[in-house]
């Protein structure tokens, strides 16, 4: 397995793969970064769409899957310094960086910390640069999701991991899993469990709900495609506010029908083909 090494010594799996229709292979590097609780695994397929015609890296965040374990640094700040890592360790120059969720606050991050001078273009799929809904509506649970429910999520995520997990994804990210059936919800709690490192997952949860990336958007002077799922995790709120205030222009998807956060994985072939258009400049 091949990893790069962080700033702080932490080992972060990737894969780099040239496009697989070489004779159609487009100039630009696409690099997809995956969110809280996920992996590269869960995006299987919309990378494998991506890297028909197009070279395609992708990590394993901090934390998650193929990665090491990190015990310190389990924050937004760190994950913008991790991908800085990666982009400069494989020499990733003019790449579109492709964030779902947590994977779009690690390029936020990214943006705020080193700027775009590496960056060609930026797609950002259903991901509020500020997740509190403290004095403004763009945040999480489209914009109904107070403090006391964040606070509720950690109590539940400190106490067992996979129930905590399971319940945040079912009462924020797919509310179709709300309709499982007893058996099917207790075997995902337990697959979870065995899954999810309980440090990584509170840590970053409470990093990203208390870190304000919305001072970044006006550094973002590359072109900026917005992914909405039918049922989004933020509302309209944030793609207004994302829209006033980058200035290299912004483009909304939003004709996904029947999905949710977990645009990706539930519409990989159709978010992929939003991706190559908007790459394509069409």
């Amino acid at each position: 397995m091949a990893h790069i090494i962080t700033q702080d010594g932490t080992g972060l799996y990737y894969e780099d793969l040239p496009a697989k229709e070489s004779r159609r292979a487009k100039e630009e590097t696409l690099l997809v970064i995956h969110g809280l609780g996920s992996s590269h695994y869960d995006l299987a397929d919309f990378i494998d769409d991506l890297n028909q015609d197009h070279r395609v890296v992708f990590y394993d965040q901090r934390g998650h899957a193929d990665s090491d374990r990190a015990r310190m640094h389990l924050n937004v700040r760190t994950l913008g310094q991790d991908l800085a890592d990666v982009i400069e360790q494989l020499r990733l120059d003019s790449v579109t960086a492709i964030g779902h969720s947590m994977g779009a606050a690690a390029i936020f991050s990214y943006v705020a910390q080193y700027g775009t001078g590496r960056l060609r273009r930026i797609v950002a799929a259903d991901m509020s640069p500020y997740l509190r809904n403290d004095g403004w509506r763009g945040g999480i649970g489209r914009g109904e999701w107070t403090d006391e429910d964040f606070h509720r999520d950690l109590d539940h995520m400190f106490d067992d991991s996979g129930y905590g997990s399971w319940y945040i994804a079912k009462n924020l990210m797919n509310p179709k899993l709300r309709n499982l059936p007893a058996d099917q919800e207790e075997a995902a709690i337990e697959a979870m469990r065995e899954s999810l490192d309980p440090l990584t997952f509170a840590g970053l949860w409470y990093s990203l709900f208390r870190t304000d990336q919305r001072p970044a958007m006006k550094r973002i002077d590359v072109p900026f495609l917005y992914l909405m799922p039918e049922i989004p995790l933020y509302s309209t709120v944030n793609t207004d506010y994302i829209r006033a205030h980058v200035t290299g222009g912004f483009a909304l998807a939003d004709d996904f029908p029947g999905t949710t956060h977990l645009i990706l994985s539930e519409a990989p072939h159709e978010a992929a083909a939003c991706v190559r258009s908007f790459v394509a400049g069409d």
